[in-house]
């Protein structure tokens, strides 16, 4: 696994372009809100892993591997 940096690829979409996004193209959402915050109220078919844990769980936790990730968050964490 090869390690990418917050700048490599990462831009920002706004709610109207995520959500045609996920109507047109594979996408795999990643909340990085505690478990506690995800049970709480997430987007619906998004993985929780939390930022703490996004190191060591990320490779064997997103399930298509050719999709495009889209990460996300309520706030600073």
């Amino acid at each position: 696994m090869s390690s990418v940096s917050p700048s490599d690829a990462a831009s920002t979409i706004s709610r109207g372009d995520l959500i045609g996004a996920l109507r047109a193209a594979r996408i795999v959402l990643v909340d990085v809100l505690s478990p506690e915050s995800y049970a709480a109220a997430h987007i619906p078919g998004a993985i929780n892993l939390p930022v703490a844990d996004l190191p060591r769980l990320a490779f064997d936790s997103i399930p298509d591997r050719g999709a495009a990730i889209v990460v996300y968050c309520g706030g600073p964490t």
